[in-house]
């Protein structure tokens, strides 16, 4: 992966984070306005189905991107033969331990936490060191 790509997606995510927060801060904005004109809160609203975000790039995992995912970042580490240090090999073995066996919590974070352009910049490198940093950006 070239520098200007990775650059680029890094862009497009603190563009979405941003753009995530603006409307946080407008949310609360108006909520301030209302109670200082001392208008009334309508009735609540009948509750609903979690809606999808509208940017699809915020949407979350499903729980089978996660498996193919968690496949991805697995096989990467096993061809990491060259790259050796205790902080690779941490986190390799984190995530190795974590989607195999007995315990799989990997893939319950995943799908709570990893949403789609996380899964993008993983899936667009198999540099092990470049997978640690996707996995930096994601928010937990």
């Amino acid at each position: 992966m070239n520098g200007e790509m990775l650059q680029s997606m890094v862009q497009v995510r603190v563009q979405v984070r941003v753009h995530a927060q603006a409307r946080a801060v407008l949310g609360i904005l108006s909520m301030a306005l209302l109670a200082a004109c001392g208008g009334q809160e309508p009735a609540p609203a009948a509750p609903r189905a979690a809606a999808t975000p509208a940017d699809p790039a915020l949407r979350a995992l499903t729980k089978s991107e996660c498996g193919s995912l968690a496949q991805w970042i697995v096989d990467a580490c096993r061809d990491r033969a060259t790259l050796r240090s205790a902080q690779v090999d941490g986190w390799c073995g984190d995530v190795e331990h974590r989607t195999t066996g007995d315990d799989s919590s990997w893939f319950a974070e995943c799908v709570m936490h990893v949403k789609y352009i996380d899964y993008t910049c993983f899936r667009s490198t198999t540099s092990v060191r470049s997978l640690m940093d996707c996995d930096s950006t994601v928010s937990r």
